[in-house]
């Protein structure tokens, strides 16, 4: 185990994370919210700045980094991050209780955007930007900045950070330097955020200042979704609506298909399954919910328009919401549930297992491992019928090696179990199945949102602290893809020998 590298690499990222808690203070200085809220962001740039100079003192003699290593870089970084990054929330009083704050900013560096807070309008404007801007951060990837910025290793073993942290079964670099991959994925990550603000700002709509426009953008570029008002999005003007649908869609497609249309390779890009399945899943629920809902609006552009908007938004596990598809109120000690028909709020539902594209910033099970699955148990019914056949799995018109499905059809019965076990752990709160199973599912697929009580006007506040540190572990798995966190777990991983 090289713990000088794993040191080195996590005192960089406290430095890192310490100069990006400089914007919200920035932000606190220009609204003049007071000493207490200057010091909720100075306290932790301090503490993050000496723990990164003390972690960096000693070089370390071998950089080499193996798949092991990687994993517990991802894995403790993301603990790490979140553990200072909920400091800010504590120190300013907007949300004092540790598990509350922890809960928070795990939502919020996952790009999760599930929230305790039951009145967002109470917020100061430096801790909604704070909540915002670590979507942005995590969605990407911390780590991803980290190697954009410091020195490749020899071999090229940086390789497995990346791959510990970046969504998808198979992580590739774009250019033969992987710390050339990372600055590509930023730069094309910056300009597309960049896009969607000045559509925003520059629009008809006048709710959209230039810090909501900000707000909203970081949300919806880290597939985030942590809003600034009561009710997300749902009363801005249509023209905000779809763009920030549009976008959430855009950011949904894996990166590496944007850098093959900067080279001009646009073929590769319309050859893509993955993307080919992306469209075909949301114009295919979007029809469907048009369908079913039709009669709750007053015309078809409106319901097109929510149609669209809240599949993008869970496709892409953002969590944005247009309009109260699941809605939950206690009366008299009475729960009463509403909003779209059940078959609406169950295709939802569905939904959020799917993910976007791998490689994009958003969470789930990925479009790619949902084609691999299909297409590998139509192989399975096929092979039953005629044993002596012979077919190959492809991709892409490429054969999938056998290794890549075992990992995939692997990875889907942990993330099933995972989400199984969490759904009975929480259960034992009281809370009712529906809002228990779709938290757990919403919090491991990263999407944010779920149904009853948790749904898009709700908070998980409903919920107890145990059970929220539960599902916040629960999101740092599902942000990772499951591995770098479970592998913290084992005894072996810790052990010196290799």
């Amino acid at each position: 185990m090289n713990y000088a590298i794993i040191r080195n690499i996590l005192g960089k990222l406290m430095v890192l994370i310490a100069g990006l808690m400089v914007f919200p203070l920035i932000v606190s200085i220009i609204y003049q919210e007071g000493i207490r809220h200057y010091l909720a962001f100075i306290i932790p740039i301090i503490l993050l700045l000496l723990f990164g100079v003390l972690f960096n003192i000693k070089k370390p003699k071998n950089t080499n980094i193996v798949a092991r290593e990687g994993l517990i870089i991802a894995g403790v970084s993301w603990l790490l991050l979140s553990l200072f990054g909920c400091i800010p929330f504590m120190i300013s009083g907007e949300i004092p209780n540790f598990f509350d704050a922890f809960f928070e900013i795990v939502s919020g560096f996952t790009t999760t955007g599930a929230s305790v807070v039951t009145d967002v309008t109470a917020l100061s404007h430096s801790v909604l930007f704070w909540r915002s801007f670590s979507h942005w951060i995590g969605g990407m990837g911390v780590l991803v900045f980290i190697l954009a910025i410091i020195p490749e290793s020899k071999d090229g073993s940086s390789m497995h950070i990346l791959r510990a942290e970046s969504p998808g079964p198979q992580v590739g670099k774009l250019v033969s330097k992987m710390r050339v991959t990372s600055r590509i994925l930023y730069l094309i990550y910056m300009i597309l955020t960049i896009i969607q603000f000045l559509f925003l700002w520059l629009g008809p709509d006048e709710q959209m200042t230039a810090f909501n426009s900000i707000i909203y953008t970081l949300g919806t570029a880290g597939t985030g979704g942590f809003s600034m008002d009561p009710q997300s999005l749902e009363y801005y003007l249509p023209y905000s609506q779809y763009v920030i649908a549009i976008f959430m869609f855009i950011f949904g497609v894996n990166f590496s298909l944007y850098y093959l249309i900067l080279i001009g390779n646009i073929k590769e890009v319309f050859r893509n399954e993955e993307l080919k399945w992306y469209f075909a899943i949301v114009v295919i629920a979007v029809t469907l919910l048009c369908i079913n809902t039709f009669k709750i609006y007053d015309t078809f552009e409106e319901t097109f328009r929510h149609a669209l908007f809240q599949v993008t938004s869970i496709i892409s596990t953002t969590g944005y919401s247009s309009t109260g598809y699941s809605t939950y109120e206690v009366v008299d000690g009475l729960a009463k549930v509403g909003g779209w028909p059940v078959f609406s709020q169950v295709l939802i539902f569905i939904i959020m297992f799917f993910g976007a594209c791998a490689g994009s910033t958003a969470g789930g099970l990925k479009i790619t491992r949902i084609n691999i699955l299909v297409k590998s148990m139509i192989l399975k019914i096929k092979n039953i019928i005629n044993p002596r056949k012979v077919e190959v799995l492809s991709i892409d018109k490429r054969p999938a090696d056998n290794k890549t499905v075992e990992v995939i059809q692997n990875f889907f019965v942990l993330y099933i179990m995972i989400f199984l076990i969490c759904s009975l752990v929480i259960s034992l709160d009281g809370n009712d199945f529906v809002t228990n199973i779709s938290a757990s599912l919403s919090c491991i697929s990263n999407v944010g949102p779920g149904l009853n009580a948790v749904g898009p006007y709700g908070s998980y506040s409903v919920f107890s602290s145990f059970s929220k540190f539960i599902l916040s572990l629960e999101m740092i798995a599902g942000r990772l893809e499951l591995f770098p966190l479970l592998v913290l777990f084992s005894p072996k991983t810790w052990a010196r020998h290799n």
